[in-house]
């Protein structure tokens, strides 16, 4: 069933003000001046601010994984795991706004809604554990806990895009999508078996550019 039109806008409002003016920005009367509708019209969608922040990370959770998911067409272990960090850094880059809110605020509640956008939050995650886990049980990876390497991965990744998206790095997006790939190809060579390490990063690298070449694509249509 289709969202309401309604609660879209409200939750693209409250995206919006959250990312100018940080979580504390959104509340309720506020988003309802934005939106144009008086205050007691979202308690009709959200029964508190805490729903409304909640949904907001729900909902963009739902779209990363989408991203993940494409991942899945790839014929082995490694090059799913490749491409789901492609996917990671195009999600980022293509709904900034969705990612700050997700990744980037301590402030946001966790109430009845919220717990929901931690369900999809550790589904995102639980995505990428099984990737390792897969790797590991096809001997591209060496590893000894699959949740442990999976955190390491976020981490690392996680790091390099919102050093970026804040504005911390002097570097264009394509000059900053270079540097992310080479340092996910130096990270799994850390995790890779040495026969399977030069393998991992010709890997990385080619889907890399079926990546670039689907978003040059898109762009052009």
């Amino acid at each position: 069933m289709a969202e309401p039109p309604i609660r879209s806008r409200i939750l693209e409002e409250a995206r919006d003000l959250f990312v100018a003016q940080g979580a504390t920005a959104v509340t309720m009367r506020g988003v309802a001046a934005r939106v144009g509708v008086t205050p007691m019209a979202l308690y009709r969608y959200f029964p508190s601010r805490e729903d409304l922040l909640g949904a907001l990370v729900e909902q963009g959770h739902a779209t990363f994984l989408g991203y993940l998911n494409r991942s899945l067409r790839e014929a082995t272990p490694l090059a799913r795991l490749a491409v789901a960090g492609e996917q990671y850094l195009r999600f980022a880059l293509e709904h900034p706004q969705s990612y700050a809110v997700m990744f980037m605020e301590r402030d946001v509640p966790v109430g009845r809604a919220g717990a929901a956008g931690a369900g999809e939050g550790a589904a995102t995650f639980r995505f990428l554990v099984d990737r390792v886990r897969d790797c590991s049980a096809a001997g591209a990876l060496e590893i000894a806990d699959a949740e442990e390497a999976a955190l390491v991965v976020w981490a690392h990744v996680h790091g390099l895009v919102s050093l970026f998206l804040a504005g911390k790095l002097q570097l264009a997006e394509r000059e900053f999508a270079d540097l992310y790939r080479r340092s996910i190809d130096a990270l799994l060579r850390g995790f890779a078996p040495p026969a399977v390490a030069s393998a991992s990063a010709s890997a990385r690298r080619a889907t890399g550019r079926r990546v670039q070449g689907g978003a040059a694509l898109s762009r052009a249509r």
